[in-house]
């Protein structure tokens, strides 16, 4: 193979060839340069989240029999942080909890109900809601303590409600149609605080608002509000850091 000097002349298919190699090594990291993307640690979380019900009276002021108050619900979660940076972050999470709902027969409208309401009203489920986020998160600048850190971001989520188990003979499918028509996906806005209580194990708080935005899209031929079925979800966090701070 004849080999290329400095001083030849490169013919213009070699020229290329060494263009490309060029460009390939400098799209290799070299073995000291730091991943940006990494998991740096995993987290659970336990939060009450209120469901807000917007349809509680109907069109003439009247109370709609079955629809219960907006409930307050307790949910798990588990999560993991994915590193961009020094400040940004992902934090991929997944959470669950339970309502009930019911179909009301007199309504075009499936509202949170509880099992002692009977299927007099309409066809009533235990609902299984699977949350599924994925929110990007920013490091503020203040405090300016190691120990601490503030964030504050947002993200995508899909909720998606699965009947369990029909109540009082009733048919669950009405319930699974109605939620699957759109009415699973969730903008949503969050701040977090957490506290390093070791060189692994931090210990924080969350806030975060979940916007049905499907209500700007959806068929709802009911007078409900646009922030129907929002959702704000508020509690602990425990995190284990996989590596050193």
């Amino acid at each position: 193979m004849k080999t290329i000097t400095c001083c030849g002349t490169l013919r213009p298919v070699r020229l290329r060839a060494m263009i490309m190699a060029c460009a390939l090594a400098g799209m290799v990291p070299s073995p000291q340069a730091p991943l940006a993307r990494e998991i740096t640690a995993l987290y659970i979380s336990a939060m009450p989240t209120w469901i807000y019900n917007g349809f509680t009276t109907d069109s003439d002021g009247e109370s709609v029999q079955g629809s219960d108050t907006s409930p307050l619900r307790m949910t798990f979660g588990i999560g993991l942080e994915l590193s961009l940076g020094e400040k940004n972050r992902l934090e991929p999470n997944l959470w669950v909890y339970t309502q009930e709902y019911a179909a009301l027969r007199d309504h075009d409208k499936t509202v949170p109900t509880q099992i002692e309401t009977g299927s007099s009203v309409g066809d009533i489920a235990n609902t299984l809601g699977i949350a599924l986020s994925l929110p990007w998160l920013y490091t503020l600048p203040w405090p300016d303590h190691e120990a601490w850190r503030l964030s504050a971001g947002g993200g995508i989520t899909l909720i998606f409600r699965i009947p369990l188990e029909a109540i009082d003979g009733s048919d669950a499918s009405p319930v699974t149609e109605y939620w699957i028509a759109g009415r699973f996906f969730y903008p949503h806005l969050q701040a977090a605080a957490d506290y390093r209580l070791t060189d692994t194990l931090e210990v924080g708080a969350g806030l975060e608002w979940y916007i049905p935005a499907y209500n700007l899209w959806v068929d709802n031929r009911e007078d409900t509000p646009f922030l129907d079925e929002t959702m704000l979800r508020f509690g602990l966090r425990l995190r284990h850091r996989l590596g050193s701070p």
